[in-house]
């Protein structure tokens, strides 16, 4: 789980990051999850809060390097944010998630096309509580 949700990330981002650098709006989007949320999950009443193993770890993680690469990289102008799809319907829950793939990409792709006055540095999950 840390190799993909955390190292892989900062690879392929330093690997990245001379040609973002150059890009004239370039954005870094991160998917994450609400299973990564240290207030969710210190919240007794959460009732996924059982369920924080170490894919949750690796995304509270992940939610953190988003922090601190938005930090890092906003007097360049790169935004980086992190979304959560949702409960999306792939390999990884045996293809129980009730959202499409589609539908689970509109809001990485809303942030990958921000404007110059977009945010940085933020978690965004679709509106309905689809997102554990």
């Amino acid at each position: 789980m840390f190799e993909t949700n955390v190292f892989g990330v900062i690879a392929v981002t330093q690997a990245m990051l001379p040609l973002l650098r150059e890009a004239p709006s370039a954005r870094i989007v991160n998917v994450s999850s609400s299973s990564g949320s240290l207030t969710l999950n210190s919240d007794p009443a959460n009732p996924h809060r059982a369920m924080f193993g170490t894919y949750s770890w690796s995304k509270t993680a992940l939610n953190a390097i988003t922090v601190a690469l938005a930090s890092d990289l906003e007097s360049a102008g790169i935004k980086v944010n992190a979304a959560c799809p949702g409960f999306t319907s792939t390999n990884l829950n045996n293809f129980e998630g009730i959202r499409t793939v589609e539908q689970a990409a509109r809001e990485p792709v809303r942030l990958a096309l921000l404007g110059p006055d977009g945010p940085t540095g933020t978690f965004s999950k679709p509106i309905r509580r689809l997102c554990p």
